[in-house]
């Protein structure tokens, strides 16, 4: 695989856990029953963006601004 589909594969991924934040917001309102679970899935998803991260710091493979501000509403 090259650099620059393992770039894009990442970036997905962390355009990804954004949008399951989001989802967890709004589940978190419609699903009060289901906090708990909710906040062990949100520590997950940040735990996994923290290791993804930290994999483009040290293959040199920055964070697409374009991904992150689109799933985020930027």
């Amino acid at each position: 695989m090259s650099k620059e589909h393992l770039a894009t594969y990442l970036n997905d991924h962390l355009a990804g856990s954004l949008v399951a934040a989001e989802i967890l917001d709004h589940l978190e309102v419609e699903a009060p029953d289901l906090k708990e679970f909710i906040s062990e899935l949100r520590a997950d998803i940040a735990a996994d963006r923290q290791q993804v991260k930290g994999l483009m710091d040290r293959l040199d493979i920055p964070e697409s601004r374009i991904r992150s501000q689109a799933r985020s509403g930027r």
